[in-house]
């Protein structure tokens, strides 16, 4: 058992070094919201105005990853990719069925947080207790961030949590307002969100190298 666990953490340490890294930042983020007095800003709409902005960011990296991708290899389309895939098969719990083609999962699923969230902002937490909103976008945020572990290679389960990852962020973003937090408090966790994001792409691409790693068969899309 001991042998399997670290055979395992060496095939996956830079995967887990993202996550643990992600994950580490968002207890941090936690332990400065407990500590943190309120001081009511006077800068709320912008603070709300840059969340905004990081989700539009987000829903046009999902709709073109292309765009802001600084790597050629990232960019996958044309014959034998199914939403910037390898459609060898080996990809199936990536990908999902909608709206009669092959999307994503998980930039699917960011776009839809997105959306949520940038409607969510118009509409606040909706009278929900705040201590127990944030805590349950922590909650969110922290399974998104570990999605790869916990999705069971369910293509759903892979959407879902992407969602509610963004989701998550935005909770926990709205509970930080409600509890008159000031700007440094709002800043750092914007740039926090940033972070998360950029690591859990991270770690999925470290998912998709893993998964041609242990491919025998030739291949131009291959993820390395």
């Amino acid at each position: 058992m001991r042998g399997s666990l670290v055979q395992y953490i060496r095939e996956h340490r830079d995967l887990l070094t993202y996550v643990l890294l992600a994950e580490l930042s968002l207890i941090v983020m936690s332990l400065v919201v407990l500590t943190a007095q309120p001081t009511y800003p006077t800068m709320n709409f912008i603070m709300r105005a840059c969340f905004a902005l990081i989700c539009a960011l987000g829903i046009i990296t999902g709709l073109f990853p292309a765009v802001l991708s600084f790597s050629k290899a990232e960019r996958r389309d044309g014959e034998g990719v199914s939403g910037h895939h390898p459609d060898c098969g080996r990809f199936n719990g990536h990908t999902v069925n909608l709206l009669g083609q092959r999307r994503c999962a998980g930039c699917t699923g960011l776009v839809i947080g997105a959306v949520a969230s940038m409607m969510g902002l118009g509409l606040g937490l909706l009278g929900l207790n705040i201590d127990t909103a944030f805590w349950c976008g922590v909650l969110l945020v922290g399974a998104g961030l570990a999605q790869h572990f916990i999705d069971l290679g369910n293509e759903w389960v892979h959407l879902s949590l992407n969602t509610l990852f963004v989701v998550g962020a935005w909770i926990m973003f709205e509970s930080i307002q409600a509890l008159g937090l000031g700007v440094k408090v709002q800043v750092y966790f914007l740039s926090m969100t940033v972070f998360w994001i950029w690591a859990r792409i991270r770690a999925s691409q470290w998912t998709h190298v893993g998964v041609c790693s242990r491919c025998p068969q030739a291949c131009v899309h291959i993820f390395e």
